[in-house]
């Protein structure tokens, strides 16, 4: 995610260049590849070092070589047990040292082009037979012949450090660097992003110059070549990828409307209490403290953009529906946006009864509603009759309009990104942002994600809640595990029992964590029977996943909500939001399969009614991560070390999901590796800010369109 110049070394079209014919420019177009740009931000994978040629008399096994040879024999064959052609040829170098050449699949010309006494300049792995040393299908240069000007394919280009890249979906990497080589050129044009001396300055290259480096390095380098990732130039552009993060994220930060007076806010506030007052509890000191701090940003001049931290189970709902009512009571609408139906449903559940008895109509509205009844919610926000709303990404579509919508809520933001809370706050002329997250965020990531947002934590959890027991079982051991889940249900409670996969076989089921694994992890529905044989007749179980209907989905957590089902088997569906205060054990199947905050939430989905809780954690396969993150959930409840730890052993996509919308594509920054580029990549995007002259050779509106994503209908 790297801002270029308007230049045709990035936006030429992919279909102007040779051997990009329409095939080969769908392949590539499905991969996200369209302009020259795009290709060129590919990182090469490694380098070859062919700027010296090593005498045959040298070459070792298995070593990658280059060679300058000249051709003794060739010759054409029929091989009547593989019922392919293939050539064979003997070239030696100027000592004498003989190498034996082969190819399976060449075209026609290539036994003229091995006429005896051609030059070649070869490149390719070792094997070294009893015959000696040969190459099968090497890189072949011709190199042209004394006196007689150019060879037959022309010069043969001057040794080199060569980019090696990977391959584009179906396309090999051969033909990538083909193309790569065609646009590369372009490059040489390119003019700067800043200005030379203000990069002299500060020990800068410009990014086009770094980019041209890491496509092209210098011949200069002794002794083994780093891999790309470890050059200067890769360095450069990691520093400035997360500079235009930072810029972008500036922007949003200044995109917020003007500041200017508050109207009612004595009557917000009493609106506010008067919700307070209708809780069956007091609210906690931390959430009172929390609650005072978010009506003075509705009180304020400046909208509000806020971000609410807490621990699972810490009450950030009952503080986000206090601003809600908030802005309802002084005359403005209040939308709250969650990342899942489910949680969605539950919202709406939550907030009804309150809404409708202090006299303010709420809707509901996701994706999975019926036509007419989405009609119906829109036109009711529209017009100004539904006060409140609570759905999914559906309130981002262009059809849902507002009559004044004056809060947006976003729950669990780490689902959604800086897109998504632009779209919510254009909504409407001035719209305050509050956005929540049950997941602890390491302070240098919280600076990356949402560093256009204030920031506001409650602390520990809500009194009377006591942390769940966490007990590990060992790897496989399904039926002692079972037996205490089914045990600890009948004493009087409620159970959870996760699995990380629906089905049983189907890849797309597979996550990171099982790649290369054997694939015998068993399916929802065999783990659903297992459960409902050990639980017996006296135990009701239901199943809920993503894949079931929404009414299906609803219906399964209803009965379970209200006691009908005793045991609920699930996928992670259930991480995020779900509250069913008699649920207070749960079993994990697959528990090494999870991150660490993914195992948090989970953990918190019981102990939320106030009694002693377990959670217990039954591995598929022992595996020293799987082990360390197991042993640290056992150990600490504190979100915030946990969510260090997870950053540390699993990176930041992993942790909170950032491949969803929202979180930019990053090429060259690595996280967590990266995240002490950050300071300066900070320090550098304020200087920008400030300085009218160097901001404005940034398009960033053609950044901010990159990020945006499908929003649904």
């Amino acid at each position: 995610m790297l801002l270029w110049p308007d230049h045709p070394a990035f936006t030429t079209p992919l279909s102007s260049l040779k051997g990009v014919g329409p095939r080969t420019w769908e392949r590539l177009a499905a991969e996200g590849f369209q302009l020259t740009g795009d290709l060129l931000g590919l990182v090469p994978r490694f380098y070859q070092d062919r700027r010296r040629p090593t005498a045959v008399a040298d070459l070792a096994a298995d070593q990658e070589a280059l060679v300058e040879v000249t051709v003794v024999s060739a010759r054409a064959a029929w091989s009547p047990r593989t019922r392919r052609r293939y050539l064979t040829a003997q070239a030696e170098d100027d000592q004498g040292g003989r190498l034996a050449l082969g190819w399976f699949n060449f075209p026609p010309y290539m036994v003229k082009s091995l006429a005896r006494g051609r030059r070649l300049r070869l490149f390719g792995r070792v094997r070294v037979t009893g015959r000696g040393p040969e190459m099968l299908h090497p890189d072949i240069d011709f190199l042209p012949e004394a006196g007689d000007g150019e060879a037959l394919d022309g010069p043969g280009p001057a040794p080199e450090i060569r980019p090696v890249y990977p391959p584009v979906g179906e396309l090999p990497a051969g033909l990538v660097k083909k193309l790569i080589d065609q646009a590369r050129p372009l490059l040489a044009g390119c003019p700067p992003l800043f200005p030379p001396e203000w990069l002299a300055e500060r020990g800068l290259d410009d990014p086009v110059a770094a980019l041209r480096t890491l496509h092209a390095p210098p011949g200069g380098v002794t002794g083994a070549l780093p891999r790309p990732e470890r050059t200067k130039a890769f360095r450069q552009l990691a520093l400035f990828e997360l500079l235009f993060w930072r810029l972008l994220m500036l922007r949003a930060r200044d995109a917020a409307p003007p500041a200017g007076p508050r109207a009612h806010v004595a009557r917000g506030r009493a609106a506010m209490r008067a919700f307070q007052r209708k809780l069956p509890f007091r609210l906690s000191p931390e959430q009172a403290r929390v609650a005072d701090e978010l009506a003075a940003d509705l009180a304020g001049p400046r909208p509000m953009s806020r971000l609410l931290q807490g621990e699972v189970g810490g009450g950030k709902t009952a503080v986000a529906a206090s601003a809600m009512f908030f802005a309802v009571g002084r005359g403005g609408q209040a939308a709250l946006m969650a990342p899942t139906e489910v949680l969605a449903r539950q919202h709406y559940d939550f907030l009804r009864p309150y809404a409708e008895a202090l006299g303010h109509e709420i809707v509901l509205l996701t994706g999975a509603l019926p036509a007419k009844d989405k009609r119906e919610a829109r036109a009711a926000l529209a017009e100004g009759r539904a006060r409140l709303a609570v759905g999914s990404q559906a309130l981002l579509s262009a059809a849902t309009v507002f009559e004044n919508l004056s809060l947006a809520v976003v729950d669990e933001q780490h689902r959604f990104g800086v897109r998504q809370r632009l779209t919510l706050r254009r909504k409407s002329e001035r719209v305050d942002l509050l956005a929540l997250s049950a997941t602890p965020i390491p302070r240098s990531l919280a600076l990356m994600l949402y560093g256009d947002l204030d920031s506001s934590t409650l602390h520990g959890l809500l009194p009377g809640r006591v942390p769940a027991e966490t007990l590990i079982f060992a790897a496989g051991d399904r039926a002692t595990a079972y037996d205490q889940f089914v045990r600890l249900v009948r004493a009087g409670g409620q159970g959870f029992l996760v699995t990380p996969r629906i089905a049983e076989s189907a890849a797309k089921d597979r996550t990171d964590a099982e790649e290369g694994e054997a694939d015998d992890f068993p399916s929802l529905e065999e783990i659903y029977e297992t459960v409902r044989q050990t639980a017996g007749p006296d135990l009701p179980v239901a199943r809920l996943h993503g894949r079931m209907p929404p009414p299906e989905q609803g219906r399964a957590l209803a009965e379970f909500r209200d006691g009908r089902r005793r045991i609920l088997v699930a996928t992670s569906i259930i991480e995020v939001g779900v509250d069913v205060p008699t649920a207070d054990v749960i079993l994990i199947e697959g528990a090494e399969r999870f991150g660490l905050a993914q195992l948090h939430q989970l953990r918190g989905r019981v102990g939320r009614g106030g009694a002693g809780s377990r959670c217990l954690l039954l591995p598929h396969r022992e595996t020293p991560a799987g082990a360390r993150r197991l042993a640290a959930l056992a150990e600490t409840h504190d979100g915030r070390v946990l969510s260090e730890l997870d950053l540390e052993m699993r990176g930041p996509g992993e942790q909170l999901g950032l491949r969803q919308s929202g979180w930019p594509a990053m090429r060259y920054a690595r996280l967590p590796q990266d995240l002490p580029l950050l300071p300066r990549a900070h320090e550098l995007a304020e200087e920008i800010r400030r300085a009218p002259d160097l901001s404005a050779r940034l398009d960033f509106r053609a950044l901010e369109d990159r990020l945006a994503d499908e929003l649904p209908d």
